[in-house]
């Protein structure tokens, strides 16, 4: 048995040591001895000797590292096969649920395993069905043989793999808002904007179908002004000084709000003429179209009517992105739907489309805001509130047709038929004042003020007159806030606003970010860019979600 420690050699081994006459004698006895004393010796030698200690723990450590990477092998086959098995299964769940897809959905899912190069895996598949969604979760796991953990007692893994998939076609109400300012007539701007316009609305439609109308769009084009049309002034109460155009606006307040109530007031635009407003000449362009070019067309399904509006713009006119956006949410708002119930009973609207534009607490509606512009907000006109409507200060004799204008100044009255000052209009009591929109729809206003007060010599009337009776009654920085605030009420009430910068300056696209939804609702797109902004966007409204 070996001792520890330095062994000590005998008082007679060390003597001979010592002496070399007795180290041959002693040699040799030793060489031919045998017994305790020569083994212990040898045990003692054997105990003290280290070498091969190093090759021992050498071999040690390299069967921990070969057990070691073999368990990483095993670990990344075993992940490997992971993720091929959730790769599958996402791609295999997510077409099942389709709601075009026409075979069983479980068997799509088990045609998407066949078909991997997968086998004997365990596959468990649940589909839930309704009128409109279908949803598709799987679950799926698959055992894997380890190479080298079996040498632990782990013989297999066992990889899982879950995943599910819905698609679900609510009621979707939906507003573009489309610029149609002179910029846009610049690059193609405009026949790009048509075409990615009427492919969306292709792709929107194909959501309905013969017995369930889901998707209902409205075109809300705008320019300086936004012309709201004969069909929605059917159904909306627009002021009554006059009835020759639909152009409206609205006070700051009104921005605040997403309701437009069809009960309510809404001012009309003035029928006058601000193109030639500094010209002396009689009226001779309307600052809001007579007609229904570039009207709102609300609440439509149909591919017809709906293309012909697009096809039909043309590019004029200034930008009042705040004005646009006011009546696109609006049409979205559930206070509207006296109006769509009118225009179902008109026969103007599907009958299917009853009850909306639906309260914002449903859960199976999404509302949708797509705003547009490739500008930013100009500054807005109409004539002042002091000329704009009621009895003009210009009074008409009815018998002899002759005028004569009241001075403010001066409390007279000028008779133009011979330059006279009175105290009464000319033919007294049966004078009758010529009613503002009359004199707007005839005159420019440095005509109106030259033909009835350049010579009655009441001069501040005059200018004012010529110059301050049309008034910018918004501008740019006002048009702005108008439109955050606006936005900011779709926002909060949970419309979605989608929005693209379409080749649009810094100002343009700092109001479109601050509009969208999240930035990822945020287009910036420049030339055929923006049917791949509207592409994606159909996308967005009709997409396949993961879910887990």
């Amino acid at each position: 048995m070996c001792r520890k420690g330095r062994s000590v050699p005998t008082p007679r081994l060390i003597a001979a040591r010592g002496n070399p006459m007795f180290r041959s004698a002693d040699h040799d006895k030793s060489t031919h001895q045998s017994g305790p004393r020569t083994n212990a010796h040898r045990l003692d030698a054997f105990c003290r000797d280290d070498r091969g200690t190093v090759t021992i723990f050498a071999l040690m450590m390299f069967v921990l590292m070969l057990a070691a990477g073999g368990i990483a092998i095993d670990v990344m086959r075993y992940e490997t096969q992971r993720t091929q098995l959730q790769y599958t299964l996402d791609r295999a769940v997510l077409a099942a649920a389709s709601l075009s897809q026409q075979e069983d959905p479980e068997t799509v899912v088990i045609d998407y395993f066949a078909t991997s190069g997968l086998a004997n895996y365990r596959l468990d598949v649940d589909v839930e069905e309704g009128l409109n969604y279908r949803r598709v979760s799987a679950a799926v796991e698959m055992d894997m043989q380890t190479y080298f953990m079996n040498m632990f007692g782990v013989s297999a893994l066992t990889s899982p793999a879950r995943g599910a998939a819905e698609e679900r076609i609510m009621d979707i109400e939906v507003s573009m808002v489309l610029d149609i300012s002179g910029s846009m007539g610049w690059s193609n701007k405009l026949r790009n904007m048509r075409n990615a316009a009427n492919d969306f609305i292709d792709t929107m439609l194909d959501l309905n179908t013969a017995g369930d109308q889901q998707v209902s769009l409205s075109i809300i084009p705008y320019n300086s002004q936004v012309n709201t049309g004969s069909t929605l002034a059917s159904v909306f109460t627009l002021s009554t000084e006059h009835d020759e155009s639909t152009c409206t606006r609205f006070d700051p307040a009104d921005y605040n709000s997403t309701a437009i109530n069809p009960g309510d007031t809404i001012e009309r635009i003035a029928h006058f003429d601000y193109r030639y407003q500094y010209s002396y000449t009689t009226f001779r362009t309307p600052h809001c179209t007579t007609s229904d070019y570039a009207a709102i067309l609300p609440w439509s399904n149909d591919a017809g009517d709906l293309h012909g509006l697009v096809n039909s713009l043309h590019a004029n006119g200034n930008t009042a992105i705040d004005l646009g956006m006011r009546w696109g949410v609006g049409l979205l708002d559930p206070v509207a739907q006296p109006a769509l119930s009118s225009l179902i009973d008109a026969g103007e609207v599907d009958a299917d489309f009853e009850g909306r534009p639906y309260s914002y607490e449903e859960d199976e509606v999404l509302k949708i805001v797509i705003l547009m512009t490739d500008g930013e907000n100009t500054s807005q006109y109409d004539v002042a509130q002091a000329y704009k409507r009621g009895p003009s200060t210009v009074y008409r004799d009815p018998e002899s047709g002759r005028t004569s204008a009241y001075l403010p100044n001066y409390d007279l009255y000028y008779w133009h038929h011979n330059g006279s000052y009175r105290y009464e209009p000319y033919g007294g009591a049966n004078a009758v004042p010529i009613p503002w929109t009359e004199l707007w729809a005839t005159y420019s206003a440095r005509m109106l003020a030259g033909e009835y007060y350049y010579y009655a010599g009441d001069w501040d009337y005059y200018y004012n007159l010529r110059y301050d009776a049309i008034e910018r009654y918004a501008g740019p920085n006002e048009a702005d806030a108008n439109l955050r605030n606006i936005c900011d009420a779709a926002n909060e009430a949970g419309i979605i606003v989608f929005t693209i910068a379409f080749e649009a300056p810094t100002r343009g696209q700092n109001v479109m970010q601050h509009c969208a939804t999240t930035p990822a609702h945020y287009y910036n797109a420049e030339g055929i860019e923006i049917s791949e902004a509207f592409a994606s966007i159909a996308t967005s409204i009709n997409q396949l979600r993961l879910i887990q």
